[in-house]
């Protein structure tokens, strides 16, 4: 393996830092979407609680417990009896915030997953560049094993390459699909709190 690391290229230690980002922030991300998880039931009783009327109990259920949908749900019951218009705000505000965190570091998985490929693709051009730069000052008959040889070399960045980035993409997209998840839980318990919590001015 670390033959053919270095057969790679220079173009190979970056694609090797963006493997390890890759992972650390694979990692953050799983951690902390899945300390978010935790409680799913939650909401639901915070919500019971707010159908019953009790609305201090809900809030200091809501403040005790973790996650991106709970911190909607006590900034909706901090508001409650307030005008509908206002506490849609500070609902919306409250879940812009939790989105945010949520979207945290996302974007380099992505970022690493289109650009890894092109990475890989400029470490061959360079790699074939540096062949046929070889074959041009060898002198008499040029040795076809030469040439076969600098081209094999060269093509193991883009190998690199797209095995960086297809992890990355696919773990981006699976987490992409948990803040899509925790987005839609934030907006039903939050509709569902200013429906019984706001006041129609």
């Amino acid at each position: 393996m670390f033959e053919f690391f270095i057969k790679g290229g220079p173009m190979m230690y970056p694609l090797l830092l963006c493997s390890i980002a890759t992972v650390a922030y694979g990692i953050e991300r799983v951690y902390h979407y899945t300390r978010a998880g935790r409680g799913k039931d939650a909401p639901e009783r915070i919500h019971a609680l707010i159908e019953r009327g009790e609305g201090a109990q809900a809030q200091s259920m809501a403040e005790s417990t973790s996650g991106p949908v709970a911190a909607v749900l006590a900034e909706g019951l901090r508001h409650r009896g307030a005008d509908t218009v206002l506490m849609e705000e500070a609902i919306s505000l409250a879940g812009g915030r939790e989105l945010k965190r949520l979207n945290k570091n996302l974007h380099v998985l992505e970022l690493i997953g289109r650009l890894a490929p092109l990475m890989g693709l400029l470490g061959t051009v360079l790699g074939m560049m540096e062949a046929f730069r070889q074959v041009a000052a060898s002198k008499g008959a040029v040795d076809p094993s030469l040439l076969a040889g600098g081209i094999w070399e060269a093509l193991i960045t883009t190998v690199a390459g797209l095995f960086v980035a297809i992890p990355a993409m696919v773990l981006h997209h699976f987490l992409e699909d948990r803040v899509k998840e925790f987005a839609y839980l934030m907006k039903h318990y939050g509709t569902e709190a200013v429906k019984h919590l706001g006041v129609r001015g």
